[in-house]
């Protein structure tokens, strides 16, 4: 009887043994899984793998930023005697059109309306839309010139900015100061790149009138260079795409707690119906 019990004993032990390894196991085995599917080679997060070191290349395309619907311009308008511009500089002295960002300073300067055209002083109507900065303010001095002796504008963007989301350390809108702007310089206010980012596809969204034209650049190539997307124009969008191991993870990681909860309670009933 003595080792009829024994044996009972062993077996219960050696079962409840089987069952928390073949658990662990499996549990182990997930884990393996989603390391594995994680790991990224040097050639899928490199920048600019082709490119060959002290080699010059000259970028095919010239660039160039033109104005938009919406666009904040501040243009000073000045010359030989200073009281004879002040009628054509209204907005930046408080009395003309304004715009108001919520949780900014107040922005004085002419908003471009719908039909690409701002209001100024004198001039009237003026067509903008499509022009560079330099453009306008030649536009600009031409049509000065039959009021003021040598006049000399200064244009500047006031609301030039670009947004970058997806696998960034610190997605979000940013100003731009200059109206020179890279993928790369964005990319770098934001934090660069996630180790999960997928630097093979990344979708930049841009408005043309009234169209949104989509790009898909390689970060890894030196050919982006080339792209009339390479320098961003305000208020692009830049996307960037996790990876699959990333999506995979981040489902996983949803669902884990739940899992390992349901696996611990398994674990408990199936240690009470064996004893």
């Amino acid at each position: 009887a003595l080792s009829s019990a024994a044996s009972d004993v062993y077996k219960r032990q050696n079962k409840d043994l089987q069952v928390m390894t073949g658990t662990e196991r499996m549990f182990f085995i997930g884990m393996l899984v989603c390391l594995l599917g994680a790991c990224a080679s040097p050639k899928d997060v490199v920048y600019l793998q082709d490119v060959e070191i002290n080699s010059r290349v000259k970028a095919a395309l010239q660039y160039r930023t033109v104005i938009h619907v919406d666009d904040l311009l501040s243009i000073v308008v000045s010359c030989d005697d200073i009281e004879t511009a002040l009628p054509f500089n209204t907005p930046m002295i408080g009395l003309g059109q304004n715009n108001t960002r919520t949780g900014n300073d107040q922005l004085y300067g002419y908003l471009v309306d719908t039909d690409g055209t701002i209001d100024f002083p004198v001039l009237g109507k003026i067509k903008v839309e499509g022009l560079s900065r330099t453009e306008l303010a030649a536009k600009l001095k031409k049509e000065l010139s039959n009021y003021l002796k040598n006049p000399i504008v200064t244009i500047q963007y006031l609301n030039f900015k670009v947004t970058v989301l997806g696998e960034v350390k610190a997605p979000g809108s940013y100003k731009v100061n200059s109206e020179r702007v890279s993928i790369f310089d964005a990319l770098g206010m934001a934090g660069d790149l996630q180790i999960n980012a997928k630097r093979k596809n990344v979708l930049v969204m841009r408005e043309d009138g009234d169209e949104k034209v989509f790009a898909q650049l390689d970060l890894t190539s030196e050919n982006i260079i080339h792209s009339p997307f390479f320098y961003l124009q305000q208020n692009d969008v830049v996307y960037v795409e996790p990876n699959k191991a990333r999506i995979v993870g981040g489902n996983a990681g949803a669902f884990l707690p739940y899992v390992l909860s349901s696996i611990s309670t398994l674990v408990a009933i199936l240690a009470i119906a064996i004893r």
